[in-house]
């Protein structure tokens, strides 16, 4: 890895640390990291993806009974962009681990404390974005079949039937990645960052979140798909696998960030 003199360019918001280059080859490495992390803390890393199986659960029986069910997806799809904000506690772990120390999932909420102001920007930011989606997914819709969405059997009856059913899968997926896209850059490093150094501003960590990104887009987009896929794949079996996925994506997240922006010490 190295660090570019570009990438040490000052930002709008502050000068920006150097960022390392990565490539495709290394994000194997930080899937491994992120194994080794939960073989380290099993029992908490289960316990903490199952409160995301239990919510899940519990957010698509509401919808359905609501009787709009064909929000499920974008909804679904709305929860990985703001899902990188769940992953604080597992980023705590994770360091906690790189200094030799284990510690349980309470101790890791509690250490959290410390970023919850800068990470509420955040937050925010990346709940904009989610919404955004939301009120495009709907638009599409709307523009391609009319009125509100209907039930989620008949809407996948009505969908798949149609003619414009493959303009209408095109563009919401071209949006969808769009929008995705600009979450994972503001995500990327920002969360972590602030993890790592609470008292960075927020609006800082994410100009250099950003700023990686547009530097290194090919690998570090595709290593923000390799996310959602792993959290996708979660969702499939009833939600049962988020009690792997979620603390494995979580703690590759942290050593992506290690790698691409590393530690006082390393740089």
């Amino acid at each position: 890895m190295f660090a570019t003199s570009a990438d040490s360019a000052n930002l709008p918001t502050g000068p920006c640390p150097p960022l390392s280059a990565v490539t495709v080859d290394e994000s194997g490495d930080w899937i491994h990291k992120a194994l080794d992390d939960f073989s380290r803390a099993p029992a908490c890393s289960l316990l903490y993806g199952a409160v995301f199986v239990a919510l899940s659960w519990g957010v698509v029986t509401f919808i359905l009974f609501s009787g709009v069910g064909s929000v499920v997806l974008p909804l679904a799809s709305g929860f990985m962009l703001v899902g990188a904000m769940f992953a604080v506690p597992l980023h705590v772990i994770s360091r906690a681990h790189e200094n030799g120390e284990q510690i349980g999932l309470a101790e890791a909420i509690a250490r959290s404390r410390a970023s919850i102001p800068g990470l509420a920007i955040v937050g925010v930011a990346l709940t904009l974005i989610m919404l955004s989606w939301m009120l495009l997914a709907l638009l599409i819709f709307a523009g391609f079949y009319g009125g509100s969405p209907p039930a989620l059997t008949s809407f996948s009856i009505n969908l798949l039937s149609s003619p414009q059913a493959a303009l209408f899968l095109t563009t919401g997926t071209l949006v969808g990645a769009v929008m995705a896209t600009a979450a994972f850059a503001v995500a990327f490093l920002s969360i972590p960052m602030l993890v790592d150094e609470p008292d960075t501003l927020p609006y800082h960590a994410m100009a250099v979140s950003a700023r990686a990104v547009l530097r290194q887009p090919r690998v570090l987009v595709g290593w923000g798909a390799t996310l959602g896929f792993i959290t996708l794949s979660g969702m499939i079996p009833a939600f049962l696998g988020l009690a792997f996925t979620v603390p494995l994506a979580g703690y590759a997240s942290w050593h992506a960030y290690r790698a691409v922006l590393p530690s006082r010490g390393e740089r």
